[in-house]
């Protein structure tokens, strides 16, 4: 099958130059190009059969800023501190000093 596609100049002189320098066509390069940038993008992207999906949505609560307030339902407000902003934790790390 044919296709035709319009380059930037740029871009068209890099290929013509590596044409010449490796032996293959400006069409073999563009095929391999696009042939590894589909292999790469669907390696990359998630499967529905992906096992992830199993537990994806099983977790529920009221709250629905969990990504964005996350540290506040943690550590929780701190005192003092404008609504919003999160508290430092203060939780002793294991093993410290107390």
């Amino acid at each position: 099958m044919q296709a035709c596609i319009y380059l930037p100049e740029d871009l068209y002189r890099r290929l013509k130059e590596r044409a010449s320098a490796t032996g293959k066509s400006m069409a073999e390069q563009i095929r391999e190009s696009l042939d590894r940038y589909f292999t790469e993008s669907e390696a990359a992207s998630p499967k529905p059969e992906d096992p992830i999906w199993r537990i994806a949505g099983n977790a529920a609560g009221a709250e629905s800023d969990l990504s964005t307030r996350h540290d506040q339902y943690l550590y929780g407000e701190a005192q003092g501190a404008p609504a919003g902003r999160p508290a430092k934790n203060t939780r002793k790390k294991a093993g410290a000093a107390q």
